[in-house]
């Protein structure tokens, strides 16, 4: 269900505050859906990015680099609303620096005197008292705030801030394929340091690398090729460090694979018709949900878990699996597939129930502009 256009001579503009312009496929797709939603509403965008030319080519939209400060005031200003997010951007996991770097462009709208929505937002972890407490007051000042599934809504609550609206993750608007079904299993997979980084987008240190966990995971994922009779497909959800991880994974592998880097316009279709799906990256899992297909999580982080709870709440967990990031989630993972597999049970019930919260973003964004205008 798609929202009525307004007249064109109410054309609106906002500018869009998540995280784009990076090798993460994922957080493209969600830019992308929000771009959508906003053209339902006859309104365009400014995208703040880190690459703004590539966004720009991508996208089709007016881009803002992340560090022009004065350039965000100065748009803002300009604009009938400023949109914070999409995406996991309430957390102090990836770095200490991240939280009041994302939040400060509420204070810039603030000083721009320009109302701020918060759509599709993924909160936690928080683990510090002192990033619960910018939440709330940051978020408390928002006209409107929309996240993306349940756990994310308790969190900003504990912070303090009141009528939060619970939607879903944007990507799951987007259409399944029409494509059949392809007989292997989709593989996504990243590297991943539990600690984080100082600084965003830091080099990740070598443990994130480590040679016996990539042994591990290979030793795992024969296991579930063997036990499905169904090849690995490994799918880099980031087109840079996942690929370069999945080849050292695949160094190891003694199962038929295949590697692929897909394009912004073919992941979704790539894993969304696969059989079976095995998915550490969140938006893997995204995906398999739009294409219907049994799923195993590996639950490196809080977002694969919120994700997996909403799966299984609205399939009875029949067809998604579990399994943690260390050697005994690697151990489980054969076990888990193979019974995904012969279950046979899809996730388009999940997909189903799941997009009808697309209007919690829907009516944040509608009341964001109208106060805008």
């Amino acid at each position: 269900m798609t929202t009525a256009p307004v007249p064109s001579s109410s054309r609106r503009h906002a500018v869009v505050a998540g995280w784009s312009g990076t090798t993460n496929l994922g957080d493209e797709l969600l830019l992308r859906c929000l771009l959508g939603l906003l053209d339902d509403l006859n309104c365009s965008a400014t995208v703040v990015s880190r690459s703004p030319d590539a966004t720009a080519r991508t996208h089709g939209v007016d881009t803002l680099a992340m560090g022009d400060v004065v350039g965000l005031w100065r748009a803002v200003r300009a604009a009938d609303a400023l949109i914070l997010g999409p995406g996991t951007l309430i957390q102090d996991q990836t770095s200490p620096t991240s939280l009041p770097w994302h939040l400060s462009r509420v204070a810039i709208a603030a000083t721009a005197r320009r109302p701020v929505a918060g759509i599709g937002l993924g909160a936690g972890p928080l683990r510090r008292r002192s990033s619960r407490a910018l939440a709330g007051i940051a978020l408390g000042r928002c006209q409107t705030v929309a996240v993306r599934d349940q756990a994310s809504a308790a969190m900003l609550a504990a912070c303090g801030v009141r009528g939060v609206r619970q939607g879903c993750d944007l990507a799951l608007g987007m259409d399944p394929p029409a494509d059949p079904v392809v007989a292997r299993v989709a593989v996504s997979l990243r590297a991943h340091h539990a600690a984080g980084n100082l600084i965003p987008l830091r080099q990740r240190p070598n443990a994130a690398w480590d040679p016996m966990r990539i042994a591990a995971l290979a030793a795992s994922l024969d296991a579930v090729s063997q036990r499905t009779g169904l090849p690995l497909h490994l799918v880099a959800m980031d087109t840079d460090a996942d690929a370069q991880f999945h080849e050292r994974v695949a160094g190891h592998l003694r199962s038929p694979h295949t590697l692929e880097v897909p394009t912004l316009d073919s992941v979704v279709n790539t894993i969304a018709t696969s059989q079976l799906v095995v998915a550490m990256r969140y938006h893997a899992g995204v995906a398999a949900v739009i294409g219907g297909r049994p799923v195993v999580l590996i639950g490196y982080a809080q977002k694969v878990d919120a994700l997996a709870a909403d799966i299984a709440a609205a399939t009875g967990g029949r067809a998604v699996g579990r399994v943690s990031d260390d050697p005994a989630g690697w151990e489980a993972l054969p076990g888990t597939a193979e019974a995904l597999h012969r279950a046979g049970v899809g996730t388009a019930q999940a997909r189903d129930r799941l997009r009808q919260r697309l209007d919690a973003h829907r009516h944040a964004l509608t009341d964001v502009l109208a106060r805008g205008t």
